[in-house]
């Protein structure tokens, strides 16, 4: 009996020892740094938030694209950058990397639902070039994205009617060296920095509208891109070439607003126009009452004329 009681009594220490000897759980790479009570967290010692401090989109609106650029585009092509923009059409540049593990994929899951709704034909009326900021992405994976991002956008016209049928012909998906997505991406103001504490760029979200002579005219931030508002952006970039009389009656009176992302009536045009409404309207109602003037007048004449006449 006293030598099991010893021996349990022995476990017991020892399963005590274990316990203390033991240290608590290290942090998980990749997930903030622990934080010992009553310590304040310093977030500018925090390697993910500082691999992103400072970055941002620019609006450089009005920049010129560099065209002579080389590129290579998803059959594996070195190209010129203004080959690729040569139809003629505006065109909404998506920069993204294929490996990315999440914003990137947002910002193409808003672009698919935005194109899908806005009325506009992909391949007819606009283009779109999904450029990857990461020199390491191949040909091969540019064409694998290809396939991937298409069928996603089948996949939703399907749900809103939309036509896609030219969209493998107008949705381009290009890759290239170092200094030539630099220059791309520094003309469109999309900022991105390798961030070596977990393998990833670090980017801001936002799509990039292109006239189509390679200028940017729209740069609309965000995960999220309202149809409406893709769609007046590409008629604006196009001057006119694209979309409706409607879509230009518009853009007479609203401008794009980048504090709510959309378009908005501008004051001042909406003035004009309305004292162009006005200044139409007294002018129609001087006519008018000119024209019946004109002919009532003779017989009221007429008719005085024959009263003051002495009667015989």
């Amino acid at each position: 009996m006293t030598a099991s009681v010893s021996r349990s009594v022995l476990k017991m220490l020892l399963l005590l020892i274990l316990t203390l000897w033991i240290p608590l759980p290290l942090t998980v790479m990749g997930q903030t740094p622990s934080v010992t009570p009553g310590e304040i967290y310093n977030q500018e010692l925090d390697p993910v938030l500082k691999s992103i401090d400072g970055l941002t989109i620019h609006d450089r609106l009005g920049q010129q694209l560099p065209l002579e650029t080389v590129v290579r585009n998803e059959s594996a092509e070195q190209v010129s950058l203004g080959t690729v923009l040569d139809s003629g059409l505006p065109v909404i540049f998506n920069p993204v990397y294929f490996s990315c593990p999440m914003l990137c994929n947002l910002v193409v899951e808003g672009l698919i639902e935005s194109v899908s709704q806005c009325g506009l034909k992909i391949g007819v009326d606009f283009e779109v070039v999904t450029l990857s900021i990461d020199p390491r992405d191949s040909a091969k994976d540019a064409r694998n994205r290809q396939k991937l991002l298409i069928t996603a956008l089948e996949e939703s016209a399907t749900l809103s009617g939309a036509d896609v049928s030219d969209a493998e012909a107008g949705w381009h998906f290009l890759t290239g060296q170092q200094a030539s997505l630099t220059a791309i991406t520094e003309a469109l103001g999309f900022e991105y920095r390798w961030n070596e504490y977990n393998s990833e760029y670090a980017h801001g979200a936002g799509i990039f509208v292109v006239s189509p002579d390679g200028v940017l005219t729209q740069t609309l931030k965000g995960i999220e891109f309202e149809p409406q508002t893709v769609r007046l952006s590409l008629v604006e970039a196009s001057d006119g070439r694209v979309g409706s009389w409607l879509d230009e009656f518009v853009l007479t009176c609203f401008v794009y607003d980048p504090t709510k992302a959309q378009y908005g009536p501008a004051a001042l045009k909406v003035m004009r126009l309305g004292g162009l409404v006005t200044v139409l309207g007294i002018a129609s109602y001087l006519l008018y009452s000119w024209k019946r003037g004109g002919r009532d007048g003779d017989p009221v004449i007429s008719a005085d004329q024959q009263r003051e006449q002495p009667q015989s």
